[in-house]
Protein backbone atom coordinates (compact mmCIF):
# COMPACT_ATOMS: atom_id res chain seq x y z
CA UNK A 1 0.00 0.00 0.00
CA UNK A 2 2.83 2.39 0.85
CA UNK A 3 4.50 1.73 -2.48
CA UNK A 4 1.34 2.57 -4.35
CA UNK A 5 1.00 5.89 -2.51
CA UNK A 6 4.64 6.69 -3.32
CA UNK A 7 4.16 6.00 -7.03
CA UNK A 8 1.01 8.12 -7.17
CA UNK A 9 2.83 10.99 -5.39
CA UNK A 10 5.68 10.85 -7.88
CA UNK A 11 3.28 10.92 -10.81
CA UNK A 12 1.37 13.86 -9.33
CA UNK A 13 4.59 15.78 -8.67
CA UNK A 14 5.80 15.23 -12.25
CA UNK A 15 2.44 16.43 -13.61
CA UNK A 16 2.43 19.50 -11.38
CA UNK A 17 5.99 20.46 -12.36
CA UNK A 18 5.13 20.15 -16.04
CA UNK A 19 2.17 22.38 -15.62
CA UNK A 20 4.18 25.06 -13.81
CA UNK A 21 7.06 25.16 -16.34
CA UNK A 22 5.80 24.97 -19.87
CA UNK A 23 9.18 25.73 -21.39
CA UNK A 24 11.00 22.81 -19.69
CA UNK A 25 11.11 19.47 -21.48
CA UNK A 26 8.48 17.01 -20.28
CA UNK A 27 9.52 14.57 -17.59
CA UNK A 28 9.18 10.84 -18.18
CA UNK A 29 5.87 9.33 -17.15
CA UNK A 30 5.35 6.01 -15.54
CA UNK A 31 3.05 3.75 -17.42
CA UNK A 32 0.62 1.48 -15.62
CA UNK A 33 2.77 -1.45 -16.64
CA UNK A 34 5.91 0.21 -15.17
CA UNK A 35 4.08 1.11 -12.01
CA UNK A 36 2.93 -2.46 -11.63
CA UNK A 37 6.54 -3.70 -12.16
CA UNK A 38 7.81 -1.31 -9.49
CA UNK A 39 5.19 -2.62 -7.09
CA UNK A 40 6.40 -6.13 -7.85
CA UNK A 41 10.02 -5.12 -7.07
CA UNK A 42 11.54 -4.95 -10.59
CA UNK A 43 14.42 -2.55 -11.35
CA UNK A 44 13.52 -0.30 -14.27
CA UNK A 45 16.76 1.72 -14.10
CA UNK A 46 18.88 -1.17 -15.38
CA UNK A 47 16.54 -1.59 -18.33
CA UNK A 48 17.01 2.06 -19.27
CA UNK A 49 20.78 1.98 -18.98
CA UNK A 50 21.67 -1.24 -20.75
CA UNK A 51 20.09 -0.53 -24.12
CA UNK A 52 21.78 -1.49 -27.42
CA UNK A 53 23.98 1.29 -28.79
CA UNK A 54 23.35 2.64 -32.23
CA UNK A 55 26.30 1.75 -34.49
CA UNK A 56 26.12 5.16 -36.06
CA UNK A 57 27.16 6.78 -32.82
CA UNK A 58 30.38 4.76 -32.76
CA UNK A 59 31.66 6.19 -36.04
CA UNK A 60 34.13 9.03 -35.52
CA UNK A 61 33.52 12.17 -37.55
CA UNK A 62 35.65 12.36 -40.67
CA UNK A 63 37.99 15.33 -40.97
CA UNK A 64 39.24 16.28 -44.38
CA UNK A 65 42.68 17.69 -45.03
CA UNK A 66 41.20 21.15 -45.37
CA UNK A 67 39.88 21.01 -41.80
CA UNK A 68 43.22 20.03 -40.22
CA UNK A 69 45.19 22.88 -38.59
CA UNK A 70 48.38 23.91 -40.29
CA UNK A 71 51.64 23.38 -38.30
CA UNK A 72 53.33 26.44 -36.95
CA UNK A 73 56.20 27.85 -38.96
CA UNK A 74 58.47 28.50 -35.96
CA UNK A 75 59.45 24.95 -34.94
CA UNK A 76 61.51 24.45 -31.79
CA UNK A 77 65.20 23.68 -32.17
CA UNK A 78 65.75 20.85 -29.68
CA UNK A 79 69.20 20.45 -28.13
CA UNK A 80 71.07 17.22 -27.80
CA UNK A 81 70.41 15.94 -24.25
CA UNK A 82 74.16 15.53 -23.80
CA UNK A 83 74.91 19.18 -24.53
CA UNK A 84 75.02 21.85 -21.86
CA UNK A 85 73.16 24.93 -23.13
CA UNK A 86 75.48 27.78 -24.00
CA UNK A 87 73.74 30.16 -21.62
CA UNK A 88 74.68 27.96 -18.65
CA UNK A 89 78.33 27.36 -19.55
CA UNK A 90 79.21 30.90 -18.50
CA UNK A 91 77.34 30.47 -15.22
CA UNK A 92 79.22 27.24 -14.56
CA UNK A 93 82.75 28.14 -15.60
CA UNK A 94 82.78 31.84 -16.55
CA UNK A 95 83.31 33.10 -13.01
CA UNK A 96 84.39 31.99 -9.57
CA UNK A 97 81.57 30.12 -7.82
CA UNK A 98 79.67 32.20 -5.30
CA UNK A 99 78.40 29.07 -3.57
CA UNK A 100 79.77 25.63 -2.75
CA UNK A 101 76.97 24.05 -4.79
CA UNK A 102 76.80 25.18 -8.41
CA UNK A 103 73.52 24.35 -10.17
CA UNK A 104 72.47 27.10 -12.63
CA UNK A 105 70.28 24.65 -14.59
CA UNK A 106 68.13 23.95 -11.50
CA UNK A 107 68.69 20.24 -11.78
CA UNK A 108 67.87 20.13 -8.06
CA UNK A 109 64.72 21.57 -6.58
CA UNK A 110 65.10 24.58 -4.32
CA UNK A 111 64.61 22.54 -1.16
CA UNK A 112 67.05 19.86 -2.34
CA UNK A 113 69.54 22.60 -3.21
CA UNK A 114 69.32 24.22 0.22
CA UNK A 115 69.72 20.90 2.05
CA UNK A 116 72.86 19.93 0.09
CA UNK A 117 74.30 23.42 0.37
CA UNK A 118 73.92 23.39 4.16
CA UNK A 119 76.08 20.26 4.35
CA UNK A 120 78.79 21.79 2.14
CA UNK A 121 78.80 24.90 4.33
CA UNK A 122 79.20 22.69 7.40
CA UNK A 123 82.16 20.97 5.73
CA UNK A 124 83.73 24.33 4.88
CA UNK A 125 83.51 25.41 8.52
CA UNK A 126 85.10 22.19 9.73
CA UNK A 127 87.87 21.70 7.14
CA UNK A 128 90.64 23.76 5.58
CA UNK A 129 90.04 22.08 2.21
CA UNK A 130 87.28 23.77 0.22
CA UNK A 131 84.80 21.47 -1.56
CA UNK A 132 82.86 22.75 -4.58
CA UNK A 133 80.25 20.52 -6.25
CA UNK A 134 79.13 21.26 -9.83
CA UNK A 135 75.82 19.49 -10.58
CA UNK A 136 74.94 18.44 -14.14
CA UNK A 137 72.28 16.25 -15.68
CA UNK A 138 73.12 12.55 -15.81
CA UNK A 139 73.95 12.42 -19.55
CA UNK A 140 75.46 15.86 -20.09
CA UNK A 141 79.06 16.20 -21.29
CA UNK A 142 81.45 18.97 -20.32
CA UNK A 143 83.14 20.52 -23.38
CA UNK A 144 86.55 18.90 -23.95
CA UNK A 145 88.21 22.30 -24.27
CA UNK A 146 87.47 23.03 -20.62
CA UNK A 147 90.32 21.93 -18.32
CA UNK A 148 90.13 21.70 -14.54
CA UNK A 149 93.70 23.01 -14.29
CA UNK A 150 92.58 26.26 -15.91
CA UNK A 151 89.79 26.63 -13.35
CA UNK A 152 92.26 26.27 -10.47
CA UNK A 153 94.72 28.76 -11.94
CA UNK A 154 92.01 31.27 -12.87
CA UNK A 155 89.71 31.23 -9.83
CA UNK A 156 91.27 29.23 -6.97
CA UNK A 157 94.97 30.14 -7.09
CA UNK A 158 94.82 32.02 -3.76
CA UNK A 159 92.25 29.85 -1.98
CA UNK A 160 94.54 27.13 -0.66
CA UNK A 161 93.72 23.42 -1.01
CA UNK A 162 90.55 22.95 -3.03
CA UNK A 163 88.55 20.01 -4.38
CA UNK A 164 86.26 20.34 -7.40
CA UNK A 165 83.61 17.68 -8.01
CA UNK A 166 81.75 17.37 -11.31
CA UNK A 167 78.66 15.38 -10.35
CA UNK A 168 76.07 14.00 -12.77
CA UNK A 169 72.75 13.67 -10.95
CA UNK A 170 71.31 10.19 -11.41
CA UNK A 171 74.57 8.77 -12.78
CA UNK A 172 77.22 8.99 -10.03
CA UNK A 173 79.61 6.61 -11.83
CA UNK A 174 80.44 9.44 -14.28
CA UNK A 175 81.54 11.77 -11.50
CA UNK A 176 84.94 13.47 -11.66
CA UNK A 177 87.17 14.73 -8.84
CA UNK A 178 89.92 17.33 -9.36
CA UNK A 179 92.43 18.45 -6.72
CA UNK A 180 94.34 21.71 -6.50
CA UNK A 181 98.09 21.42 -7.28
CA UNK A 182 99.25 21.62 -3.64
CA UNK A 183 96.77 18.95 -2.56
CA UNK A 184 97.65 16.81 -5.56
CA UNK A 185 101.34 16.85 -4.63
CA UNK A 186 100.50 15.64 -1.13
CA UNK A 187 98.18 12.73 -1.96
CA UNK A 188 98.86 11.83 -5.61
CA UNK A 189 96.71 10.27 -8.29
CA UNK A 190 96.27 6.98 -6.46
CA UNK A 191 94.62 8.57 -3.43
CA UNK A 192 92.44 10.74 -5.66
CA UNK A 193 91.25 7.63 -7.52
CA UNK A 194 90.54 5.83 -4.23
CA UNK A 195 88.56 8.81 -2.91
CA UNK A 196 86.50 8.98 -6.09
CA UNK A 197 85.77 5.24 -6.16
CA UNK A 198 84.91 5.16 -2.47
CA UNK A 199 82.44 8.03 -2.91
CA UNK A 200 80.87 6.38 -5.95
CA UNK A 201 80.43 3.15 -3.98
CA UNK A 202 78.56 5.02 -1.26
CA UNK A 203 76.35 6.70 -3.86
CA UNK A 204 75.28 3.72 -5.97
CA UNK A 205 73.86 1.83 -2.99
CA UNK A 206 71.10 4.47 -2.77
CA UNK A 207 68.03 4.30 -5.01
CA UNK A 208 67.06 7.98 -5.18
CA UNK A 209 69.20 10.42 -7.17
CA UNK A 210 69.27 13.03 -4.40
CA UNK A 211 70.21 10.43 -1.79
CA UNK A 212 73.04 9.33 -4.07
CA UNK A 213 74.36 12.89 -4.08
CA UNK A 214 74.19 12.95 -0.28
CA UNK A 215 76.14 9.69 0.02
CA UNK A 216 78.75 10.90 -2.44
CA UNK A 217 79.32 14.22 -0.66
CA UNK A 218 79.49 12.68 2.81
CA UNK A 219 82.06 10.07 1.75
CA UNK A 220 84.08 12.67 -0.15
CA UNK A 221 84.13 14.85 2.96
CA UNK A 222 85.57 11.92 4.93
CA UNK A 223 88.26 11.30 2.30
CA UNK A 224 89.13 15.01 2.28
CA UNK A 225 89.76 14.80 6.04
CA UNK A 226 92.59 12.29 5.43
CA UNK A 227 93.91 14.37 2.52
CA UNK A 228 94.09 17.33 4.87
CA UNK A 229 96.05 15.28 7.41
CA UNK A 230 98.53 14.25 4.72
CA UNK A 231 98.91 17.87 3.63
CA UNK A 232 99.51 19.09 7.18
CA UNK A 233 102.16 16.42 7.81
CA UNK A 234 104.14 17.62 4.79
CA UNK A 235 103.77 14.31 2.97
CA UNK A 236 104.85 14.28 -0.66
CA UNK A 237 103.31 11.62 -2.87
CA UNK A 238 105.72 9.60 -5.03
CA UNK A 239 106.05 10.70 -8.62
CA UNK A 240 103.74 8.66 -10.80
CA UNK A 241 104.36 7.98 -14.44
CA UNK A 242 101.80 9.01 -17.00
CA UNK A 243 99.40 6.39 -18.19
CA UNK A 244 100.36 6.54 -21.89
CA UNK A 245 104.00 5.37 -21.77
CA UNK A 246 103.33 2.84 -19.03
CA UNK A 247 104.86 -0.50 -20.16
CA UNK A 248 103.53 -2.32 -17.10
CA UNK A 249 99.91 -1.83 -18.16
CA UNK A 250 99.84 -4.79 -20.63
CA UNK A 251 101.48 -6.94 -17.97
CA UNK A 252 98.85 -5.93 -15.45
CA UNK A 253 96.13 -6.76 -17.96
CA UNK A 254 97.68 -10.19 -18.56
CA UNK A 255 97.88 -10.85 -14.82
CA UNK A 256 94.28 -9.76 -14.42
CA UNK A 257 93.21 -12.11 -17.23
CA UNK A 258 95.14 -15.00 -15.65
CA UNK A 259 93.57 -14.27 -12.29
CA UNK A 260 90.11 -14.23 -13.82
CA UNK A 261 90.78 -17.53 -15.60
CA UNK A 262 92.09 -19.10 -12.40
CA UNK A 263 89.06 -18.00 -10.40
CA UNK A 264 86.83 -19.63 -12.99
CA UNK A 265 88.72 -22.91 -13.54
CA UNK A 266 90.60 -23.44 -10.30
CA UNK A 267 88.38 -26.29 -9.10
CA UNK A 268 88.67 -28.44 -12.27
CA UNK A 269 92.41 -27.70 -12.49
CA UNK A 270 92.93 -28.67 -8.85
CA UNK A 271 91.00 -31.92 -9.28
CA UNK A 272 92.89 -32.82 -12.46
CA UNK A 273 96.25 -32.03 -10.84
CA UNK A 274 95.36 -34.19 -7.84
CA UNK A 275 94.47 -37.16 -10.06
CA UNK A 276 97.73 -36.83 -12.01
CA UNK A 277 99.78 -36.59 -8.82
CA UNK A 278 98.16 -39.70 -7.33
CA UNK A 279 98.79 -41.61 -10.58
CA UNK A 280 102.49 -40.66 -10.61
CA UNK A 281 102.89 -41.64 -6.97
CA UNK A 282 101.22 -45.00 -7.53
CA UNK A 283 103.45 -45.72 -10.55
CA UNK A 284 106.59 -44.85 -8.58
CA UNK A 285 105.66 -47.17 -5.70
CA UNK A 286 104.80 -50.00 -8.10
CA UNK A 287 108.14 -49.73 -9.87
CA UNK A 288 110.08 -49.79 -6.60
CA UNK A 289 108.35 -52.98 -5.53
CA UNK A 290 108.77 -54.73 -8.90
CA UNK A 291 111.11 -57.82 -9.03
CA UNK A 292 112.87 -59.24 -12.09
CA UNK A 293 113.59 -62.99 -12.68
CA UNK A 294 116.29 -63.83 -15.24
CA UNK A 295 116.10 -67.20 -17.06
CA UNK A 296 118.79 -69.83 -16.46
CA UNK A 297 120.62 -71.21 -19.50
CA UNK A 298 122.32 -74.67 -19.37
CA UNK A 299 126.11 -74.43 -19.43
CA UNK A 300 128.45 -77.35 -20.14
CA UNK A 301 130.59 -78.31 -17.11
CA UNK A 302 134.25 -77.47 -17.15
CA UNK A 303 136.89 -79.47 -15.14
CA UNK A 304 134.16 -81.08 -13.11
CA UNK A 305 132.58 -77.82 -12.10
CA UNK A 306 129.15 -76.57 -12.90
CA UNK A 307 130.53 -73.54 -14.68
CA UNK A 308 133.84 -72.92 -16.28
CA UNK A 309 135.67 -69.81 -17.29
CA UNK A 310 135.50 -68.70 -20.85
CA UNK A 311 137.95 -70.66 -22.95
CA UNK A 312 139.06 -69.53 -26.29
CA UNK A 313 140.20 -66.38 -27.94
CA UNK A 314 139.94 -62.94 -26.39
CA UNK A 315 138.81 -60.27 -28.76
CA UNK A 316 139.55 -56.68 -27.86
CA UNK A 317 138.33 -53.52 -29.44
CA UNK A 318 141.22 -51.23 -28.67
CA UNK A 319 141.26 -49.73 -32.15
CA UNK A 320 138.35 -48.70 -34.25
CA UNK A 321 140.33 -48.90 -37.48
CA UNK A 322 141.54 -52.54 -37.14
CA UNK A 323 138.94 -55.27 -37.73
CA UNK A 324 138.01 -57.35 -34.63
CA UNK A 325 139.35 -60.55 -36.20
CA UNK A 326 142.86 -59.09 -36.35
CA UNK A 327 142.70 -58.03 -32.71
CA UNK A 328 142.04 -61.61 -31.56
CA UNK A 329 144.36 -62.99 -28.90
CA UNK A 330 144.44 -66.78 -28.54
CA UNK A 331 144.38 -68.08 -24.98
CA UNK A 332 146.86 -70.92 -24.44
CA UNK A 333 145.38 -74.33 -23.76
CA UNK A 334 146.85 -75.37 -20.41
CA UNK A 335 144.93 -78.67 -20.37
CA UNK A 336 147.01 -80.05 -23.21
CA UNK A 337 150.34 -79.32 -21.46
CA UNK A 338 149.21 -81.32 -18.46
Amino acid sequence: MNRRILVIALIWFATFATAQEEEAPPLPRWSEEDAQRILEGDNLISDALFQPIDNGLLDAPFLSNEELPEPADDTLDLLDPTEIPEEYLGKYFGQKPKSYLIDPQDVLTRQEYRDRLSFLKYHAGDSQVELYVYVFDKMQIIPPALKAEELFSRYFADDGPTVLVFYYLGNPTRSEVHLSPDLMRAVGKAERARALQSSINQAVIKSQAVDQLDGFCVQMSIRIYWMEKALESGLIAPIEADEEPNPAKPRAEILAAIQTWWMQWRLPVAMGGGVILIGLLFTHIRRRRMTYVFPEFPVAPRLGGEHGAGVGAIITYSSARIPPAMQREQVPDYTRRQ
